[in-house]
């Protein structure tokens, strides 16, 4: 893993570089769910989720400046892709080798059960 950057000190090929990332990671729990012994899935995934609006926004707020910096040289914005969907905190996804991670007393009948794949992004 890389040196730590502060979010305000990165650069617009770093908040890119991050956004991917995350991307990543919300797919592979929307595929494989995730290890968290405490959480479903849905909370994870909406974590993820925050994260993707965060550097967004950031993205956005550093683009801006450029834009502002340069006013006739517009650079050229990369197209975005959809924010992933909200998901129901609750959601987990079935068929993976750790869906049954949490404990039963706590969450019973509470979870919502999805499929691999029913997500992406």
């Amino acid at each position: 893993m890389g040196k730590y950057i502060p979010p305000e000190k990165m650069t617009v090929e770093q908040i890119q570089a991050n956004l991917d990332e995350r991307f990543r990671a919300w797919n592979r729990i929307a595929q494989n769910g995730c290890s968290d012994p405490g959480w479903p899935d849905g909370v994870n995934m909406n974590l993820v989720r925050n994260h993707i609006i965060y550097y967004y926004g950031l993205l956005h707020e550093r683009q801006a400046a450029q834009v502002q910096i340069s006013l006739f040289d517009i650079p050229a914005r990369t197209p975005e892709r959809p924010i992933p969907p909200e998901v129901p905190d609750n959601y987990m996804v079935a068929g993976c080798e750790r869906s049954h991670r949490l404990d039963k007393s706590r969450w019973g009948d509470k979870l919502v059960w999805g499929q691999k794949g029913e997500y992406s992004a």
